[in-house]
């Protein structure tokens, strides 16, 4: 079929601003470019892949890659790759002009026109891209119109136009993705040595990983959407509550093989929801114990599904070295868990943390608050029962994020309805993930900012991720930050003052720690302000 012989760029954006001297954990690897990429590679096609976190000439490379290309491709999700990724492409555009620009991933998903408008995308794929991105490279070979190709919203006489819709399809429908295009040892080092990078998105290391060797960590997608209908999520609207996963036998296959390949010691899944289906579960980690359980892994469980489980199968997760879920609570009150239709039982949370915690299993857990139409006395619940699972899984995160409004989902929808003004361009909406008090003259109660705040500074202490000072002045904040979140307690909080004082007559205040600002990035780690 490949008679041009033509070539393909795909361009992976920044996660954060390198400018405020952040990186992303470099365990994440550019999957979706590598998903998109299985087709055009088995096919013959030449496939380049730039990741701007590990190529820091990456737009020299993209410079001298996209002369003479077939098209140039990118992804992104909701954040600071919006902005990046749309400067970028802004960039080749000028450079290119004839060169066709494709678009996909999640945000691209829920805000086409934006990219048909801002003239940087000639078209963008909707949802699940595997073969929609197939036909398109089959399409600009040909020299056939877009139009023809389900799954796009394309440009055409300057204006967005929508071609078929694109049912979701199984994983056996597309080739497993092509490793050879991506250098993996550059992810290694820089997940070895951070420098001065403050890192974010990291997940914490296993309890009894071996800190005398590397840390080779290995990210993967095993599954595509989610079939929750939370409406504070776009992944109703863009998967359709539809979830297809990689069987659980085939999945350790080829991580098996991989492993043998790369020698990862740490594999993170980056599936929306892993843990779905029990049996499939099952059959991973027995694969996983045959094979000597060699490497660590994580991935998403929801806290329902960690109470159905049977104990077996969690025993399962134990034997197979699972170090750790990410668990959305969400909201401590039954009232708003019924509101943003998680369906969670709140008399869950405490049984099913447990659960994990019992068998060495880490629980990243995140909470929200600021829902719209949340009351006062929801947020408070909501920080009360975070607090009190801090306290009684002290080695787990417990983390507050103020709610923050995603395009394509209902409480979106709400937000605007109550005065919420969304950003107008791509560079505005790449910031939209910045976690800040207020959303446009929308604002947390002063009484929920003061005691999120507070907790958050408990937490830290309670958790011992606070590094300054004496061994001895943290474990005497560690018990009083205790009894704070034990008690739901935060009035006088005398002692926060008392440390800073000590740590900077002393003068062991380590920069940027504990007298943080306030860590604008979600993940699993502390990220209220001291």
């Amino acid at each position: 079929m490949n008679q041009s012989k033509k070539h393909i760029v795909l361009f992976m954006p920044f996660r954060a601003d390198p400018s405020e001297g952040v990186r992303v954990a470099a365990d994440l690897l550019p999957l979706e470019l590598l998903q998109i990429a299985s087709w055009p590679d088995k096919e013959g096609y030449k496939v380049h892949i730039v990741d701007a976190m590990v190529h820091d000439d990456y737009l020299e490379q993209l410079f001298e890659l996209c002369e003479g290309a077939l098209l140039f491709g990118s992804s992104c999700i909701l954040g600071y790759q919006v902005a990046h990724g749309a400067e970028v492409a802004q960039k080749i555009r000028q450079r290119f002009p004839d060169l066709p620009i494709i678009w996909g991933g999640w945000f691209p998903s829920i805000a086409p026109e934006l990219y048909i408008q801002e003239g940087i995308a000639d078209a963008v794929a909707l949802g699940q891209g595997e073969l929609t991105f197939r036909d398109v490279v089959h399409a600009l070979d040909a020299g056939t119109d877009l139009e023809q190709v389900a799954g796009l919203v394309i440009k055409k006489d300057g204006k967005p136009v929508y071609t078929d819709h694109r049912a979701v399809v199984d994983f056996a429908e597309f080739p497993d993705s092509p490793w050879h295009l991506v250098d993996y040892e550059p992810y290694v080092e820089r997940q070895n040595n951070t420098g001065a990078w403050k890192v974010r998105h990291k997940h914490p290391d296993p309890w009894n990983f071996d800190h005398s060797q590397q840390v080779r960590g290995f990210s993967y997608f095993s599954s595509f959407g989610c079939p929750e209908p939370c409406t504070f999520c776009c992944s109703p609207l863009v998967t359709g509550r539809r979830w297809k996963a990689m069987p659980g036998d085939l999945l350790a296959e080829r991580l098996l093989d991989l492993q043998d390949r790369y020698k990862f010691n740490v594999v993170r899944f980056q599936d929306a929801n892993f843990g779905v289906a029990e049996k499939r579960s099952n059959a991973w980690c027995e694969k996983l114990v045959d094979a000597g359980s060699p490497f660590w892994w994580s991935g998403c469980y929801e806290i329902e599904t960690i109470d159905r489980y049977k104990p077996e199968s969690l025993d399962l997760m134990q034997a197979a070295k699972c170090h750790m879920i990410s668990v959305g609570a969400e909201a401590g009150s039954q009232e708003q868990q019924t509101a943003i239709e998680k369906k969670i039982d709140v008399t869950h949370f405490e049984s099913s943390l447990r659960a994990m915690n019992e068998r060495d299993i880490t629980t990243g857990c995140s909470w929200i608050i600021g829902y719209p139409d949340e009351s006062e006395e929801s947020m408070m619940e909501t920080i009360r029962m975070a607090a009190l699972m801090k306290h009684k899984f002290p080695r787990s995160a417990s983390d507050i994020f103020p709610f923050r409004p995603i395009p394509g989902s209902p409480d979106f929808d709400r937000m605007v309805e109550l005065g919420y003004k969304p950003p107008a361009t791509l560079a505005e909406w790449g910031s939209v993930l910045e976690y800040r008090l207020d959303i446009g003259n929308l604002i947390l109660p002063e009484k929920v900012q003061t005691t999120w705040k507070r907790y958050g500074a408990a937490a830290t202490f309670y958790g011992q991720h606070a590094r300054e000072g004496s061994g001895v002045v943290r474990s005497m904040m560690k018990g009083i930050s205790g009894w704070r979140l034990r008690n739901n307690s935060y009035t006088f909080p005398i002692e926060h003052k008392l440390f800073h004082a000590y740590v900077k007559l002393t003068k062991q205040d380590e920069k940027n720690m504990v007298d943080q600002k306030l860590d604008r990035t979600p993940g699993v780690t502390p990220s209220a302000p001291a």
